[in-house]
């Protein structure tokens, strides 16, 4: 009972820590790596449980009774005790020898599992795109793919731990044959009881039995160095800096919003997507951002809302700089309406209120008439309680959008960033809108 409430507590604290961790890394971190992939890492952390809580007690175990039948060994059998632990060292050198292969199929098949699962989760999310273009039989054909890869990989490990097991059972009963012609020929020229013999083979047997789980555990424990590398990049990435969080503006207050210097780049080995941008924007303003497509305009919007973080340059809100408030600090201030942006499973008053179950029902009452949804809302079957699907399933692209700018407003920000926030809209609600948020 207390070996399963370490393992429930220890699961709980490992996962809430790394996932606390997750969700707090910029979020250049996620745009770099598929969901997939991410989801592997964090699937490591059972791995490494399940290995420390139910394996370590066991391997304690082992190592105390082996090294009490050794000593057992070594006073009924004498010198035999070295041809026993000849065989047993004969397995353990296999077993390191083999280690860096055995760990390359290990990698190659959490990998391979990885991208499996990048595969299923992207079909499901673009199921309408691949209806729509009638790209079933293609998708359908590459999941084949990538679950034959996987199991390609599963059956060589499998294949593997079938060897050892095979060459343990080998070297047990070749330890065993020449163990009891070297018995008998003791017992014949009187240097060995056949009672020492008898004991000396049973203890030989149980030394031989536990000796090789201490070196699978062993090895199992090495293994453990695949599985924190993996999540190892992502627990030593940098979270986003935060500070104590403290009210930075009065309520009624407007603020400005100025941009110094700011530049951006990918990484080191692309061209910057801008560089030398100043902007000032006064309180109560509104600034459009007009430009070809690609040219960067929604980059600059995410790194001017603290969602990227600039090569270099300054961004001021209220005359303060984002990077000593904190931008924590700075996110309570703002709000943004994305092309990314989603709706969760849950109901249309939750994803307005963004699940905050203390929201005063007025206020995301207003929100949503002033977004201009308020009568649609209330034409549905259950009005505000009416559950939305999975990434906002259900509901049109119009609406969608203006739930979205109606759970932006119930934060009350003091800046609003918005990326084509109502280019689904058709020109009256759109103007609605626009007169809402005073455009």
């Amino acid at each position: 009972m207390g070996s399963l409430k370490l393992n429930t507590l220890t699961d709980v604290q490992w996962k809430t820590s790394f996932f606390d961790h997750l969700i707090g890394l910029p979020l250049a971190f996620f745009e770099k790596r598929q969901l997939g992939d991410i989801q592997s890492r964090f699937a490591s952390l059972d791995t490494i449980r399940s290995t420390f809580t139910n394996s370590i007690v066991s391997g304690i175990i082992d190592s105390i009774m082996t090294i009490g039948l050794l000593v057992m060994l070594s006073l009924y059998g004498g010198w035999l005790v070295w041809v026993v632990l000849g065989f047993t060292l004969c397995y353990a050198a296999m077993r390191a020898i083999t280690y860096k292969f055995y760990r390359a199929i290990n990698e190659e098949l959490i990998v391979k599992r990885a991208r499996s699962g990048s595969h299923f989760m992207e079909t499901l999310y673009g199921i309408a795109t691949i209806k729509s273009l009638n790209l079933k039989n293609r998708r359908s054909q590459h999941w084949l793919n990538t679950n034959i890869d996987v199991s390609n990989a599963g059956l060589k490990q499998t294949r593997f731990d079938m060897l050892f097991g095979g060459i343990n059972t080998f070297i047990n009963s070749a330890d065993q044959v020449v163990i009891l012609w070297l018995g008998a020929q003791m017992v014949m020229d009187n240097t060995m009881t056949i009672g020492m013999y008898m004991a000396f083979n049973a203890y030989r047997g149980q030394f031989a039995q536990r000796a090789a789980s201490l070196i699978d555990l062993t090895m199992q424990l090495k293994m453990l160095s695949l599985h924190n590398e993996r999540i190892s990049e992502i627990v030593y990435s940098e979270p986003e800096a935060e500070s104590p969080v403290r009210k930075i503006f009065a309520d009624d207050v407007g603020v400005s919003l100025d941009v110094q210097n700011l530049a951006y780049q990918y990484d080191l080995l692309s061209k910057p997507v801008f560089s030398n941008v100043n902007i000032s924007v006064a309180a109560g303003e509104s600034v459009a951002l007009i430009g070809a497509s690609g040219i960067g305009k929604t980059t600059l919007l995410k790194v001017m809302s603290g969602l990227l973080m600039p090569e270099r340059g300054d961004i001021f809100i209220g005359g303060f700089d984002i990077n000593k408030i904190g931008i924590n600090n700075f996110r309570s201030n703002i709000a943004c309406v994305l092309q990314e942006d989603r709706l969760f499973s849950g109901s249309i008053a939750d994803n307005i209120s963004g699940f905050d179950e203390e929201m005063d029902r007025a206020l995301l009452v207003d929100c949503a008439m002033r977004c201009n949804i308020h009568e649609e809302i209330q034409r549905m079957p259950m009005g505000y309680e009416t559950i939305i699907g999975e990434l906002g399933a259900g509901i049109s692209g119009g609406q969608k959008q203006r739930l979205l700018i109606a759970r932006r407003s119930t934060q009350k920000p003091k800046i609003l960033f918005m990326d084509e926030a109502t280019s689904h809209l058709d020109i009256n609600n759109e103007k609605m809108v626009n007169a809402a948020m005073n455009l």
